[in-house]
């Protein structure tokens, strides 16, 4: 009787906090739990997620995880499975958010934890901002008609530079979105995340949008410095480029100090908190671009 091989199967843990956003030691734990599960599927094997001793997730890295996850499944069909987590809210967010079925498993909890049902989530490949009208309603119920006007401008100029910059005509412009309103912190959190092209190529595949002086100096700064001239913000070449979208969001901003933007795009992030510019650059790219959001709503526009 022939004896089949053992499947070889490698089983990758997944972090204890699943966070992105934040030190760069947080960003090295997530990359290195991709790096893993990206090994493991190109030498063959076949992968179990571990999610046992998850004990947190944060949108940013749940967000980065998904659109990594979606690849996975597209390139690497049948080659992923993973584990129940052990803590129940983690599970509840899990299952809410489409990962355990996307990995196979059945539904198992009545999602009922407020950590989870406040959350709105949403995904597209349109321009179209419709699908998050509920969450825009519970930002007007929660402030005024104005504020929710200046928020929901920007969200929508936001897809609409997803569709028209990072993505290819032919190319379905897909993103994915966490969003909720905090009336406790009297706070707005958006998280918005897509894989296509990245600002900083974006930009580059445009070299008219600036002078060859401007580009070669940006250039030299490095993706933080692209990303700062799309936002809007100044470089550190003293230069400033004014696009549309991320400005606006910039600007929104920059109205109150509790409030705070970061973008995270392939090597570089650029990040805004009380006015203040910062930006930096990453050891592992970030695939697409992710922006996260905080803004304050008892601030007066």
């Amino acid at each position: 009787m022939q004896h089949l091989a053992p499947i070889a199967v490698a089983v990758v843990k997944a972090p204890h906090r699943l966070i992105f956003h934040g030190t760069g030691d947080t960003r090295q734990v997530f990359d290195a739990f991709i790096r893993s599960v990206n090994r493991a599927l190109a030498s063959g094997r076949f992968v179990r997620l571990d999610f046992s001793k998850t004990a947190r997730l944060f949108p940013c890295g749940l967000l980065l995880f998904i659109g990594w996850l979606d690849d996975w499944l597209e390139q690497y069909p049948g080659k992923l499975t993973c584990t129940y987590p052990d803590d129940d809210l983690v599970e509840q967010m899990l299952q809410s958010a489409g990962v355990l079925g996307r990995l196979g498993l059945s539904s198992r909890k009545n999602v009922t934890h407020n950590d989870v049902t406040r959350w709105h989530q949403f995904e597209g490949d349109r321009v179209d901002a419709t699908p998050i009208e509920p969450f825009l309603e519970a930002v007007r119920a929660a402030t005024s008609v104005e504020w929710q006007l200046g928020l929901g401008g920007c969200i929508s100029e936001a897809l609409t530079n997803v569709k028209k910059h990072a993505y290819s005509e032919a190319t379905p412009g897909h993103w994915w979105m966490f969003a909720t309103v905090n009336l406790e912190r009297k706070q707005v959190f958006v998280a918005m995340h897509d894989h296509g092209d990245s600002i900083p190529g974006t930009l580059l595949a445009k070299p008219d949008l600036f002078d060859q002086v401007t580009l070669r100096k940006l250039r030299r700064g490095g993706d933080c410095e692209l990303i700062s001239a799309a936002a809007g913000g100044r470089t550190s070449t003293k230069l400033y480029y004014r696009g549309k979208g991320l400005p606006e969001m910039v600007e929104f901003t920059s109205r109150n100090a509790a409030n705070a933007l970061a973008i995270y795009s392939r090597h570089g992030y650029f990040q805004q908190r009380g006015g203040v510019d910062g930006k930096g650059t990453l050891v592992d790219p970030v695939k697409g671009t992710l922006v996260i959001w905080t803004l304050n709503f008892e601030a007066k526009l």
